[in-house]
């Protein structure tokens, strides 16, 4: 009898488990996964201490780096940290004067903050 009660509290652990394990495992964290999008700068700015000129330029975010392509050839790299706020709609730059300061991914809640 003991046996039972023991395979019915080992299964039960297991299908209560089920839900939170394929929650945890199937959320994608931005903060830890690889984003990209493509925004046209309009104006020339600086992001990590280049240039950007007026064009279409890639921004792929991943972890903690940064990399701006323009023309499939990295133009620059900067530090950011992930910074939570409602979704984006759209992929944008925040820019202060001509400096970058943020970039907003598309359908995203996280933004990327420029150190």
């Amino acid at each position: 009898m003991q046996r039972i009660y023991r395979w019915a509290a080992i299964i039960a652990v297991i299908v209560f488990s089920i839900p939170f394990i394929s929650s945890t495992s199937l959320a994608k964290d931005t903060k830890t996964s690889m984003v990209k999008t493509s925004i046209y700068v309009s104006t020339a700015v600086m992001l990590g201490g280049k240039e950007l000129k007026p064009g279409d330029y890639q921004f792929i975010a991943d972890g903690t780096n940064l990399k701006v392509k323009r023309d499939g050839k990295v133009v620059t790299e900067a530090t950011i940290q992930w910074q939570d706020g409602q979704k984006a709609g759209s992929s944008s730059l925040v820019v202060e004067g001509n400096q970058v300061k943020e970039i907003r991914f598309g359908g995203k809640s996280s933004s990327a903050i420029l150190q």
